[in-house]
């Protein structure tokens, strides 16, 4: 919440710092083109061009700025209703920034902050979170191209089936081939059995032959069994190469499809990585999304906005509230550079973020400038809010009272401050449908500005009903009725720690 705050006045300073620069760079210029007040008076009628107009209007206001205030305020408004009635951000923002310059000299602080916060409005524009939609492009783009892998898988399974049909088919022939082969054995078999036979019956028959005819015929068998035998080989030969070649074929295509299946799984898998990874990057995306609105919302408003996209304001009986704010802000910010001051006014608001977050029912609401606003007691009630925040008031009192010293010390220019504290009802809650932020409203808020603003440099103010509330745990110091801007008189006192300390609970 307080980098998000802090980014936002960081942009709107620039802004105004830019402006600013031109407008004090009015006065050169006008020397420039032709030098004195009254060169510039001559040359108003002769404008055409309504926004050149209002530039030599705002060359005028400069020059009676210091001379006689009135004439300037009616110059740089007619320059402003010149822009507004051209709709010219940049007239109206240096229009504005002249005005809240000439107010300030005049000690008019309420119009000052208005002009000032017009000429903001119309000199910057920031925009915040952008990366969820590409985020979440990347991941439907990541899904349609699984999806696109997963059916790749499918229509190679459907050519692995049909290849495994093919190759059962084979596996048939070869089995049909092995059994005629078996047949023509049994029948070879059969063969010999019958030649055996013969045999018998012919040296039976021809007991009368010759030994010498009976090894021929033996012979000429011989060579009729060699024939049978070799013709057995070839075909178990033939079978042999049949089977191999098959297996060789078989085995080559199962490699094939093991490699396209392979490629398969592994795209799948990179694809599911990425799918993984893209995934993960949306979920770190969110959770910092969550921790963002953690930082500007507290986190039952957050539950609540993610579930209805709306909060509702409540109304908190009893809270406390504690303004801050630097003494002769504008003066010194005047002496620092720009880097100088954004660098000091970071430095004390992180401490003061450190100081309270040390007190459970202490929430921080905003930064307005050199103002630091916080209230306790919500969003959930707490008995000792008003404790915890008159604690943390001198806490944040003793810190600066230290860092002037050591400022002082180096030879630097240090911050003073006064806070004001003060307890009653409030309206909190966060409203609008864009660049949400938690605030408050209500009369509290107002009465514990007017106590910081009637406050003395490094004490803290606190009301009469906080004193009710207090004034057994610390010693406080009656400073009467005292008359608050828009406000009747009030009691107020100056508030400081007993020798012990208040336990943080």
């Amino acid at each position: 919440m307080f980098l998000s705050s802090l980014y936002r006045h960081l942009v709107s300073w620039f802004g105004c710092s830019v402006a600013l620069w031109l407008l004090m760079a009015l006065p050169l210029q006008a020397q420039q083109s032709g030098g004195s007040l009254a060169y510039w008076e001559k040359a108003l009628p002769r404008q055409t061009d309504s926004l050149r107009k209002a530039e030599v209007l705002l060359f005028i206001s400069k020059g009676y700025e210091t001379t006689d205030p009135t004439h300037a305020i009616a110059y740089a408004q007619h320059s402003l209703d010149i822009g507004q009635a051209n709709n010219a951000p940049r007239t109206i923002g240096l229009a504005s920034l002249q005005l809240a310059r000439i107010h300030t000299l005049l000690g008019n602080k309420r119009k000052a902050r208005q002009a000032r916060r017009l000429a903001e409005a119309n000199l910057k524009d920031v925009d915040l979170m952008a990366d969820l939609d590409r985020l979440e492009t990347q991941k439907i783009a990541a899904e349609e191209s699984a999806e696109a892998q997963q059916q790749a898988v499918v229509v190679s399974q459907q050519q692995v089936s049909a290849l495994s049909s093919e190759t059962r088919l084979k596996t048939r022939e070869l089995t049909l081939r092995t059994k005629q082969l078996t047949q023509q054995s049994q029948l070879l078999g059969s063969k010999d059995a019958l030649i055996s036979q013969r045999d018998s019956v012919l040296t039976k028959r021809d007991s009368v032959l010759t030994s010498r005819e009976l090894e021929l015929r033996f012979q000429a068998d011989q060579i009729k069994l060699l024939e049978q035998q070799r013709a057995l080989q070839a075909a178990e030969a033939v079978y042999e190469r049949t089977v191999r070649n098959a297996l060789l074929a078989g085995g080559s295509l199962l490699l094939v499809l093991a490699g396209l299946l392979w490629r398969l799984i592994a795209n799948k898998q990179r694809a599911n990585r990425a799918l993984a990874r893209k995934n993960h990057e949306l979920d770190i995306s969110r959770r910092r999304s969550d921790e963002l609105l953690l930082n500007i919302l507290p986190a039952e408003l957050v539950e609540e906005l993610k579930i209805s996209g709306i909060t509702q304001t409540r109304h908190h009986d009893e809270v406390t509230i504690m303004f801050t704010d630097f003494k002769d802000f504008t003066r010194i910010s005047e002496l620092l550079t720009p880097t100088e001051l954004v660098r000091e006014i970071d430095y004390c608001f992180r401490q003061f973020d450190k100081i309270i977050s040390k007190y459970p029912s202490i929430e921080k609401i905003k930064t307005i400038g050199d103002s630091y606003l916080c209230a306790g007691g919500l969003p959930d009630p707490h008995a000792d809010h008003a404790t915890e925040v008159v604690a943390a008031a001198l806490e944040i009192r003793d810190f600066i009272a230290n860092l002037c010293e050591e400022r002082t010390r180096e030879g630097k220019l240090a911050f003073q401050v006064r806070i004001g504290v003060h307890t009653g009802p409030v309206v909190a809650g966060v409203v609008g449908a864009t660049k949400f932020a938690y605030d408050i409203w209500g009369d509290t808020v107002n009465t514990a500005s007017r106590l910081e603003s009637a406050c003395e440099i490094g004490r803290v103010n606190i009301s009469d009903a906080t004193y009710q509330r207090i004034s057994s745990q610390f010693s406080c110091a009656y400073r009467g009725q005292i008359a608050a801007k828009n406000k009747a008189e009030m009691s107020m006192y100056f508030v400081d720690l007993l020798p012990e300390a208040v336990s943080v609970l």
